[in-house]
């Protein structure tokens, strides 16, 4: 018959491990708890198909991360690489490279300007394109095919040390729609054989303060180029030419804000294809 020390011992014993598998089980929930909110928090933005390898895609995340996924295996990304902020990437480009031995080059954007990575450097922290984080808050790029081209759109910078007087709103103002400011459209060209990118002309333009917009540059590379955009202001989708910015053709969108653009040539014509939240348009560019 075993006394009551006895008892009182084994009791305590199985007690104690009870208690060190709930901290155990308390320590697992809390670690996956936090790679939930960390996953949460690092929610995607942007994606991009590697324009040499068809199936490698890039991923801009909310913390400024790229990742960098192969369909072939989809277990996991094959890379994380940090950025230079921790500010969300909004637009990815991956363009094409004559020389496929050099680097393959991928360029990214987020507010404080244009990121030049190398994929095959993967050590290497990527790297700001001189002058693109002076023009104020970066909202959207575009780009040509083969990278020669490259139009970045800007928002002013808020200043927040500025005391700002609260005023009644108008009946018509809208918190989601946002207000029309000026921002401008930067140039860049890639210079012959590198990826060095260098500013080469600016033009005004009316952007939303809150949204993204989506742009286009619009011609093959042995045509005159033009940079399509939605302009704020007018409702409508504006044809500048390259490098000049010059007015070509507009179109009157029937759906505001403007979500995404895309070119493409179908039929010997060069078709803009403009989307809204429940509307696609379809514009026929005027050749010439």
């Amino acid at each position: 018959m075993c006394d009551s020390s006895s008892l009182y011992a084994g009791w305590k014993k199985k007690e104690c491990e009870w208690k060190n598998k709930e901290v155990e089980s308390e320590s697992k929930i809390q670690k996956l708890q936090q790679k939930v909110s960390q996953l949460k928090e690092a929610a995607a933005w942007s994606c991009s198909w590697d324009f040499h390898r068809s199936h490698y895609i890039y991923a801009g995340l909310q913390n400024g991360t790229l990742m960098v996924f192969d369909m072939c295996q989809t277990v996991k990304p094959v890379e994380s690489l940090n950025g230079l902020s921790s500010n969300p990437i909004h637009t990815i480009l991956s363009f094409s490279q004559k020389n496929t031995n050099r680097p393959r080059p991928v360029l990214t954007a987020s507010s404080i300007g244009l990121s030049l990575w190398n994929d095959d450097c993967r050590e290497e922290r990527p790297t700001l394109v001189p002058e693109s984080a002076d023009e104020g808050v970066c909202i959207s790029l575009a780009c040509s095919p083969n990278g020669d081209d490259i139009v970045a759109t800007y928002r002013p910078k808020i200043d927040m040390s500025t005391e700002v007087t609260p005023t009644q709103p108008s009946a018509n103002s809208s918190p989601i729609s946002g207000q029309v400011t000026q921002g401008s459209h930067v140039l860049f060209k890639r210079a012959a054989g590198s990826n060095f990118l260098q500013k080469s002309g600016s033009m005004y333009a009316n952007v939303s303060d809150i949204h993204l917009p989506r742009s286009a540059i619009v011609g093959s590379e042995n045509q005159n180029r033009f940079f399509a955009f939605g302009d704020e202001a007018t409702n409508e989708v504006t044809l500048q030419g390259l490098p000049s910015f010059s007015t070509s053709q507009r179109f009157k969108l029937k759906k505001h804000p403007l979500r995404d653009i895309k070119y493409t040539v179908a039929m010997n014509r060069g078709l803009i294809t403009c989307l809204s939240d429940d509307i696609l348009q379809v514009f026929s560019r005027r050749q010439g």
